[in-house]
């Protein structure tokens, strides 16, 4: 009996694992020279159409606001859990289509990137999918979480599925996902992003939370004592014209 009840624990846990969506974000860094032209083509007439055409949708692609060298292009691929991330892996890699535009659009002479860090994250459990903004909402800020330990780390994801997740919506964050890093730089740690309409109505609104009464009682939790954070950083981003976010 035992057994039997630890079977359908684990089958149930496979599958709400499998419900919780898979996120890649990638950080492209451009050299000076790049021809940002042939990046905006590559990514809005082969990359993106090719992964919608297997199923993959609402691939974001953003630039920063600021205007800091070298510049950095942000591209965000959710993906419906693991094993989709690992299909479209192997049939990119071997997409003809794509290589070839890949070849042509960026030569060895002048390439349209210098490299890019990739990173992947498994959605909360709080939020297992993302959710795409209204067309109003379109300044986005990229957050990450870096913790000092994994104790101290699961804490404060914790603190975000037990009441942040909630007070967010409460307060109109735009919330568009939240992940828990599992491969990348600078683990153990969070991403998330939020969408405003403004820098404006983004200011006002983490205004509001820092007095919420929530937030109060949330950060005086004896079981989220000390789980934030060894690093916060914040990247403000607006999308290209042809990204589906």
């Amino acid at each position: 009996m035992k057994k039997i009840v630890l079977l359908l624990a684990l089958i149930l846990s496979i599958q709400l694992l499998a419900q919780q969506q898979v996120y890649e974000i990638r950080t492209y860094e451009l050299f000076q020279y790049s021809n940002f032209k042939n990046f905006n083509t590559y990514f809005k007439d082969y990359f993106i159409p090719i992964m919608n055409q297997h199923g993959i949708k609402d691939i974001g692609v953003f630039e920063e606001v600021s205007e800091d060298l070298p510049r950095k292009i942000y591209v965000f691929i959710p993906f419906a859990n693991m094993e989709t991330y690992q299909k479209a892996r192997a049939h990119m890699a071997s997409n003809s289509k794509l290589q070839k535009a890949s070849s042509v659009l960026s030569p060895q002479n002048q390439p349209i990137f210098n490299r890019y860090e990739t990173s992947l994250y498994m959605a909360f459990d709080g939020m297992p999918k993302m959710v795409k903004p209204d067309d109003k909402n379109r300044f986005f800020e990229l957050r990450t979480y870096e913790s000092h330990s994994e104790d101290a780390y699961r804490r404060k994801v914790n603190m975000f599925n037990e009441g942040e997740l909630e007070l967010f919506d409460q307060l109109d964050f735009g919330s568009v996902f939240f992940g828990d890093k599992i491969a990348g730089d600078r683990m153990p740690c969070l991403t998330y992003m939020l969408a405003f309409e403004s820098l404006e109505e983004r200011n006002e609104n983490w205004g509001q939370f820092s007095d919420h009464p929530t937030w109060t009682k949330l950060k005086s939790d004896p079981a989220y004592k000390d789980s934030c954070c060894s690093t916060i950083t914040r990247t403000f981003l607006i999308p290209m014209s042809y990204s589906q976010l």
